[in-house]
């Protein structure tokens, strides 16, 4: 998650820093969410804040905005944190069908098969994509469309996928050692860790055996690469990386370590400050992965702007940022070709177990991994020359300006994409305003209530303001609205509503007043309002006219048989 955050936010500072459009809004989940991502604006970009052309809304005000603004894209942090119900608001309530983007991180969870579903179904354009950060990653995304359709029998007529698009990640370089300042800047880290003059060979991951790569065969391999004639005691091991509290995960590797008679040193959690004096002091990086979780490799490309070459397992997006013989060596990794126990515990045991399972049946090569780290330890030609190749390859075309340019031809290209759904949003009305994966509660609930809004019964009901209704109408009283329901209640709307019904007034007119107020997505808006108003006792029924049953012309003759009923119940009892 700390990978999936970094990465988000480093691609929104180059979006903002290259500035391509007009104005940004940004929908989003709480308030203080709002907040913390105002503050954190107004520090980074204050002239896009004073010019108006940052909007910070909450998700709620989403449809609404929909209606008002001809959006060029809109992009996600992930395929799943509201993907498919970006698209049915989309269909419903914009003025023109954009394009819906989103990155992908992780791909390996065991629920995202069920998430990758949702994307299966009617409501998907051609100008939505999933971007997968590496070409292994946009084959993940086919292949779960691919199975999935398989699995349930969908055809794709009926059931579009979004495109899916290789757009890699990047880095920033100006956070990473440049050569010039790499000498002074790593003999310091190099002194402050005691290791003078030693060879580094750099691990800069989280140091947890379950997560990103097994470091004991790391340990093995540096044992071949003594053999084969590495000299002991000339080189050093670091390993670097995020350590959650109360894990000691760290220090047990170390111990290893010692045990076999290898110089290694753990740094944990390491701040911005010492993870650059890492990458400066090192000589050499090494991420030999084998977790499913890994996806692209950041940390590949930090390592070669830093002007290191890299040993790296030849898995997963690392294949995309490694050039093998040129700015580092690939070395091969065995999986399994059925893994039928795992995936039948992947939804029943911890994801950290079933990525653990998974990852101890990836095997690198750990013959080759030693001749790789023995081939670079003597050869300071080769490092210098696979250092300076990464370095180019960065700066060429692997930074956060490279990926934003990459994702406006992306957004350029989806816009000019033929879409099945009419551009005239009045003609899109039969579009499913909800996903069909989360139907609406009142079609699934239905049986739960006396009553409901659409019920004919209650149409010509009336009501009529309450002893609170008639306080809060005169600021006698105050109506306690929760954070969560805030966006649908609208102080002006209340006045109005409470207004009319100073006189018994039917609930069908003051739905249809409610509904002529509000801003939200259909008449559904009103009837909250309507229906708030009565729960929190500012309206209630009015009495029955004289005459009738005396009851409130409520939800009592509901259950006016109910006594009836008890007595002929009674009745057909056997008699003793």
């Amino acid at each position: 998650m700390l990978g999936r955050r970094e990465a988000n936010r480093r691609f929104l500072t180059a979006l903002l820093e290259n500035d391509p459009f007009d104005a940004y809004h940004f929908f989003l989940s709480h308030p203080d969410v709002r907040t913390a991502l105002e503050d954190e604006l107004r520090a980074l970009f204050p002239d896009l804040l004073r010019e108006d052309r940052i909007s910070l809304r909450l998700h709620a005000e989403f449809p609404a905005a929909l209606g008002e603004h001809g959006y060029h894209c809109l992009h996600l942090s992930d395929p799943f944190s509201c993907f498919t119900e970006a698209m049915c608001l989309r269909n419903v309530f914009s003025r023109r069908i954009f394009p819906i983007t989103a990155p992908t991180h992780s791909l390996s969870y065991a629920e995202f098969g069920g998430e990758f579903l949702k994307h299966l179904w009617g409501g998907v354009t051609a100008r939505d994509a999933v971007a997968a950060t590496s070409t292994a990653g946009a084959e993940v995304v086919r292949a779960y469309y691919a199975r999935l359709r398989d699995a349930y029998a969908l055809d794709e007529e009926r059931f579009a996928a979004p495109s899916v698009r290789c757009v890699p990640l990047g880095v920033d370089p100006s956070l990473m050692p440049a050569p010039d300042e790499k000498r002074q800047l790593g003999a310091a880290c190099r002194s402050r860790l005691g290791l003078g003059d030693k060879l580094v060979f750099l691990v800069f991951a989280r140091i947890a055996y379950q997560s990103k790569m097994d470091l004991l065969p790391v340990l093995r391999a540096w044992k071949r690469a003594e053999e084969y004639g590495m000299p002991r005691g000339r080189c050093a091991l670091v390993l670097a990386g995020w350590v959650e509290d109360g894990d000691t995960f760290d220090k047990d590797i170390a111990g290893f370590a010692a045990n076999m008679g290898i110089g290694c040193l753990t740094v944990p959690r390491p701040d911005n400050a010492g993870r650059k004096a890492l990458y400066a002091a090192a000589d050499v990086f090494l991420s030999p992965s084998d977790n499913l979780q890994e996806t692209f490799g950041l940390t590949l490309l930090e390592a070669a702007a830093s002007c290191l070459p890299v040993i790296a397992s030849d898995f997963d997006g690392y294949r995309d940022l490694v050039s093998d013989g040129e700015s580092g060596i690939l070395v091969p990794i065995v999986g399994p070709a059925r893994t039928p126990r795992t995936d039948a515990l992947a939804r029943i045991v911890p994801a950290a177990a079933y990525h653990l399972m998974s990852a101890q049946q990836s095997a690198v090569d750990v013959e080759a991994l030693g001749r790789a780290i023995h081939l670079l330890a003597g050869d300071e030609t080769l490092r210098r020359r696979m250092g300076e190749t990464g370095r180019q390859q960065v700066l060429a075309g692997r930074t956060w300006r490279h990926v934003v340019r990459n994702m406006l031809d992306l957004w350029a290209e989806l816009n000019e994409t033929p879409c099945p759904l009419p551009e005239n949003p009045g003609e899109r009305r039969r579009c499913a305003l909800v996903h069909p994966s989360c139907p609406p509660h009142t079609d699934i609930f239905s049986g739960y209530y006396t009553l409901r809004a659409d019920d004919p019964d209650l149409a010509g009901k009336k009501l009529v303001w309450s002893k609170a209704g008639k306080a809060v109408y005169h600021g006698r009283d105050f109506p306690v609205v929760y954070r969560p329901v805030e966006e649908h209640v609208d102080p002006e709307t209340l006045r109005k509503l409470l207004f009319t019904a100073r006189k018994p007034t039917a609930w069908a007119e003051l739905a249809a007043l409610c509904a002529a107020q509000t801003k939200g997505p259909g008449p559904s808006d009103g009837e909250f309002m309507l229906l708030w108003a009565l729960k929190h006792d500012f309206l209630e029924f009015a009495a029955s006219p004289p005459g009738a049953s005396g009851q409130p012309a409520g939800l009592a003759p509901a259950r006016a048989d109910w006594g009836q009923g008890q007595n002929r119940a009674n009745e057909c009892r056997p008699e003793k």
